[in-house]
């Protein structure tokens, strides 16, 4: 099983279907794109847990979802 993390969206561009987060805690930001988001409207402050994955770009966020966490 991959390792869920907690981060914050920093922001999302619908139009060109990718955004950004931030892992909680650190300064650590990750691509996303909208493919592996797995929820609605997707929206800048949001608290979100997320998986990693390599890509030929580096680390990426993917199976975004909304924190279950308060």
């Amino acid at each position: 099983m991959e390792t869920l993390h907690e981060g914050i969206i920093l922001f999302f561009l619908p139009k060109k279907g990718y955004g950004y987060l931030r892992l909680a805690g650190t300064r650590e930001e990750f691509h996303f794109k909208q493919r592996d988001v797995r929820y609605a409207n997707v929206a800048a402050g949001q608290r979100v847990s997320f998986e990693l994955s390599e890509s030929r770009q580096g680390m990426r966020a993917i199976n975004v979802s909304l924190s279950k966490r308060a």
